[in-house]
C-alpha cells in the first residue's frame, strides 16, 4: 500500500547536540565556520555573514546564538554554557541530505550523544488531516491522523536501511524491534513485515474468490508487490498488469522485502511506471478484475478517487467485472467513504465496504470499495485454493469482513 501527503514545502532539520567540546561553542569564530562549512556541504547559497551573538543575563542561559540565511530559508543554533549543549535547525525549501547534516553536525562539535528530528514540511492539509512526523532518525516514526483531536500512532526504529526522494516523494526503510522492516511514504507508513498480509491479502482474495473465472487483473499502485504477490497465487490469472508512477518503491522493495519481489519475477506480471488514471486511456471490456492499492486520497493520488476515474475502470472492466480500491479507516472517514461510495454507485449496481485489521495502521484498520458489475460478494462466494497458505484470509473472515458496525452502515447509507 502507498499512501501520499500533500507536496511538500520544505524540510527541518532539528539537532540536539549533548556534552559539546567546551571551546568550539564558545567561540564565535568556529561557530561561523561551522555554518559556513555546513553551506558548502549542502549547497546552500548563503545571503551574508553568519550572525552570532551572545546572550543571557545569567550563567545558567548564557551562550552564543547563530542565524545563518540561506536561498531556501535560514539554519539557527543556540549554545549553552552550562550545559555544554548546542541546539541546531536547518530548514530549506529544497532538498539536502538530512543524515549527512546530521553527521557533520555531531562531529564538528564533537558532542558525546545527539537526537535529530527530521520534519517534513508540506504545502497545505485538508480537512481532518493533521501533519505528520516525517522521520526521528534511530528513535521512533510518528504518524499523527487528526492531530487536532490527539490522535498518533508511534513505532520504534532501531536502524535507517534507506532514505530515498523521487519525483513524487520521499520513501524510507527502517529496521524496526517490533515489526521487524518497515517502509514509509513521506513520513506515513506503508507496511511492516509483521503485518503486511493482514492487507495485501484482503485486497486481492475476497474479489478473486466471487467471481467465477480471473484470468486477467490490474494493480494500480501497489509498487512494492504485496498485491500482486497475492493475485498471482492463482493459476487461473493469466496476465497481470501492474501500474505504478513511481519505480522507486518497486526499487527498494525488490532490495529490501524478497517476499514481494519475488512477485516480480512471475512472468504473468507485466509492470508499468505511469499515472494509473493515464494508464486506463481508453481501455474497454479488458479486465477481469482492477485493484487500485492506492495512496492517500490527496496530491497527485486524488484523481483515483474522482467520478471520472470510477467511470473510466468500469469501462476497462469486463461485463462482469469488479473493482477493488483502498479506502480509509472506517473509524477516522466516514465523511470520505460515504462520499465516494455514492460516487461508485453512479455506475456500478454492487457496491460495499468491507474492512481488515491490521496494528500499524492508525485506528488498527483499514478499508476497501467492493464494486462489481454482477457478483455479490456475499451469495456469489465462490472459495477457490491458492497455492501457496494464506495467513489472515479464510472463508469465515471473508462473509465477517462485510459486516458493518451499526454507526458505519448508517454513514455509509444503502446497500453496505
Amino acid at each position: 500500500m502507498q499512501k501520499k501527503g500533500f507536496p511538500e514545502w520544505g524540510l527541518l532539520t532539528s539537532i540536539d547536540l549533548f556534552k559539546c567540546n567546551p571551546k568550539t561553542i564558545r567561540d564565535k569564530a568556529k561557530i561561523q565556520a561551522y555554518a559556513e562549512k555546513l553551506c558548502n556541504l549542502l549547497k546552500f547559497k548563503r545571503f551574508g555573514e553568519t550572525e552570532v551573538v551572545h546572550f543571557g543575563s545569567s550563567k545558567k542561559v548564557e551562550g552564543y546564538s547563530m542565524v545563518q540565511f540561506i536561498e531556501s530559508s535560514l539554519l539557527s543554533g543556540h549554545f549553552a554554557n552550562a550545559s555544554n549543549n548546542a541546539y541546531i535547525d536547518i530548514f530549506s525549501c529544497g532538498d539536502y541530505d538530512s543524515k549527512k547534516a546530521i553527521n557533520f553536525t555531531k562531529k564538528f562539535f564533537r558532542a558525546k550523544s545527539a537526537v535529530s528530528n527530521v520534519l517534513l514540511r508540506k504545502m497545505g492539509a485538508s480537512a481532518g488531516e493533521a501533519d505528520r512526523i516525517f522521520e526521528i532518525p534511530n528513535s521512533w516514526v510518528f504518524e499523527s491522523y487528526g492531530l487536532e483531536e490527539g490522535r498518533t500512532t508511534g513505532i520504534k526504529i532501531s536502524k535507517e536501511l534507506a532514505m530515498e526522494k523521487s519525483p513524487f516523494q520521499r520513501i524510507a526503510v527502517f529496521e524496526t524491534p517490533a515489526f521487524g522492516r518497515m517502509m514509509t511514504i513521506d513520513g506515513i507508513v506503508q507496511f511492516t513485515e509483521f503485518d503486511e498480509f493482514s492487507y495485501h491479502e484482503m485486497m486481492a482474495h475476497p474479489a478473486i474468490n466471487v467471481k467465477p473465472k480471473v484470468e486477467k487483473v490490474l494493480i494500480i499502485g501497489g509498487g512494492d508487490g504485496g498485491v500482486a504477490r497475492e493475485v498471482l497465487k492463482y493459476g487461473q490469472v493469466k496476465r497481470l498488469d501492474l501500474c505504478d508512477i513511481d519505480k522507486k518503491v518497486t526499487e527498494l522493495s525488490k532490495k529490501f522485502f524478497p517476499s514481494f519481489a519475488a512477485a516480480f519475477k512471475d512472468k504473468r506480471l507485466h509492470l508499468f511506471h505511469m499515472d494509473g488514471f493515464k494508464f486506463l486511456g481508453k481501455k474497454e471490456n479488458e479486465y477481469d478484475l482492477i485493484i487500485v492499492d492506492s495512496t492517500d486520497p490527496i496530491g497527485f493520488a486524488k484523481s483515483l478517487f474522482k467520478k471520472d476515474f470510477f467511470k473510466k475502470a468500469f469501462g476497462a472492466l469486463k461485463k462482469d467485472g469488479i473493482l477493488v480500491s483502498q479506502m480509509e479507516s472506517v473509524y477516522y472517514d466516514r465523511r470520505f467513504i460515504s462520499k465516494t461510495l455514492t460516487q461508485i454507485r453512479a455506475f456500478f449496481p454492487i457496491v460495499r465496504y468491507y474492512y481488515t485489521l491490521i496494528p500499524t495502521y492508525p485506528s488498527g484498520t483499514i478499508g476497501f470499495a467492493f464494486a462489481s458489475k454482477k457478483y455479490c460478494p456475499l451469495k456469489d462466494y465462490n472459495p477457490k485454493k491458492p497455492s501457496k497458505p494464506l495467513k489472515y484470509y479464510n472463508a469465515g473472515i471473508h462473509k465477517a469482513c462485510f459486516a458493518l458496525p451499526e454507526f458505519a452502515k448508517n454513514a455509509f447509507g444503502r446497500g453496505v
